[in-house]
């Protein structure tokens, strides 16, 4: 005998629900799966084109399917009929739904969409119940590994790791509601599957854990339409400190040379508005050293008591924009989008900046301001000015191109401190030119 599975709800099934193309009952209620009002009639054609038995009972009364051919320009198709009345589709709707597992996704969350589901994984008994809505699915040896992993497509029956806070994850779940903000579900890796509402949604082996999210705008064949972009929900789970072994579990990862999804999820991201305090303590028990520049620190991430993460550097900015106290190597400072560290300045260095402030003193232009030497993360970036402490930082680089370059490079800091414009401006070029036709005038007695 043949074996089904059996997917049952309370109350009995309209003829028309298999019907009618795009009537979704519950496209503007909240906590429902359905959407598009596609997914039954795209299940019944999927089976019939497959070869796929099922039946389908409303109350005692079986609603049965059947086909008739039709032509069209010259091509035939196999119609679908319902209680022997013709329906305006065929066998071949649905053509992006290419798994058994579709299916059994469709039925099952229609029926959980009712309030009321009964799911059988296994049974040969076939038979109507009076007030109930049964839909027995053919077994198929590709829904028996749906059956067998049933964690990788379905999340109702397992238990998170942890829950979030609400964290920003509009990039994939603004076509769901409009929804920008909301908590996630982390579990442990079964295939790396994000679930919406309890539904698989999209995989990638690159994950190292699965993911729960109630809202992820989906396309109509229930994939997720902006999976790629589900990296910035990722972000959110690190920034806000979400889970501390979580995190660990995916830094430790740094070290590889093949990087998951999470941790490359960690990139290209250096401006968020919601950074926890956490990580301060995280920086002080731990050693954070930004992953780039993990060569300047060999001997010391070999021979550390404290655990150490490699973390990128848009990541690393990031933090320590929003928490300047952070201790991590590779990343002592960020001003505006730029990041560096503070270098000790060589004899030479010293011997310059002397002369030159010297010269530029007898030529009445004076500097009044801190001046340190740094190494800067973006190589073009000569200097630097932190308008608001009054201090300027200039790359060590800078001194092998020659006193005037030096001397070019610290007016222009100094002329930003006093301005308070900043680089590529309108404001800061009107600055400049005032400052020249100014010294021009004075130097020539005529004044415009």
């Amino acid at each position: 005998m043949k074996q089904y599975i059996l997917i049952q709800n309370d109350g009995e099934i309209e003829t028309n629900s298999f019907e009618l193309i795009g009537a979704s009952t519950k496209r503007d209620e909240k906590g429902k799966i359905g959407f598009f009002g596609s997914g039954l009639k795209y299940s019944i054609a999927y089976m019939m084109r497959n070869g796929i038995e099922f039946k389908v009972f409303s109350g005692m009364n079986e609603i049965k399917f059947s086909t008739t051919p039709e032509t069209l320009k010259d091509k035939s198709f196999d119609r679908i009929c319902i209680d022997g009345k013709p329906t305006s589709y065929t066998v071949t709707m649905g053509p992006t739904w290419t798994e058994d597992w579709f299916v059994l996704r469709e039925i099952y969350c229609n029926a959980i969409d009712e309030g009321t589901c009964t799911l059988v994984k296994d049974t040969q008994e076939v038979h109507p119940s009076d007030g109930k809505t049964r839909i027995y699915v053919e077994l198929t040896q590709k829904l028996r590994e749906v059956i067998g992993n049933w964690d990788s497509y379905f999340s109702d029956e397992r238990a998170p790791i942890f829950t979030s806070g609400e964290i920003y994850t509009a990039y994939v779940s603004q076509d769901d509601g409009g929804i920008r903000n909301q908590k996630m579900i982390v579990y442990q890796k079964t295939q790396g599957v994000l679930y919406r509402r309890n539904i698989r949604v999209y995989e990638n082996a690159k994950l190292m854990y699965d993911y729960g999210l109630n809202h992820v705008g989906i396309n109509e064949d229930r994939t997720a339409k902006s999976a790629y972009m589900f990296s910035y929900s990722i972000l959110g789970l690190f920034l806000t400190f979400a889970n501390e072994g979580y995190i660990k579990s995916v830094l430790r990862e740094g070290r590889n040379e093949s990087l998951p999804f999470e941790y490359d999820a960690l990139y290209g991201f250096d401006d968020h508005d919601k950074v926890s305090e956490k990580w301060l303590g995280f920086s002080e028990s731990n050693l954070l050293v930004v992953r780039e520049k993990s060569g300047n620190y060999a001997e010391l991430l070999n021979t550390t008591k404290q655990e150490s993460f490699l973390i990128p550097t848009s990541f690393a900015r990031a933090l320590k924009k929003s928490l300047p106290g952070m201790k991590i190597l590779g990343m002592d400072n960020v001003i505006g989008n730029i990041s560096f560290s503070v270098v000790e300045p060589t004899p030479k260095m010293s011997f310059l900046l002397k002369e030159i402030l010297s010269s530029l003193k007898e030529m009445k232009y004076e500097i009044p301001y801190q001046i340190s030497v740094a190494e800067f993360e973006v190589e073009e970036v000569m200097g630097h000015a932190d308008i608001i402490n009054h201090k300027i930082y200039i790359a060590a680089k800078t001194f092998d191109m020659g006193r005037r370059e030096i001397a070019m490079t610290l007016i222009e800091e100094t002329e930003h401190i006093k301005s308070k414009f900043h680089d590529q401006t309108r404001a800061f070029e009107t600055h400049i030119f005032s400052q020249w036709l100014k010294s021009m005038e004075e130097a020539n007695g005529l004044f415009l």
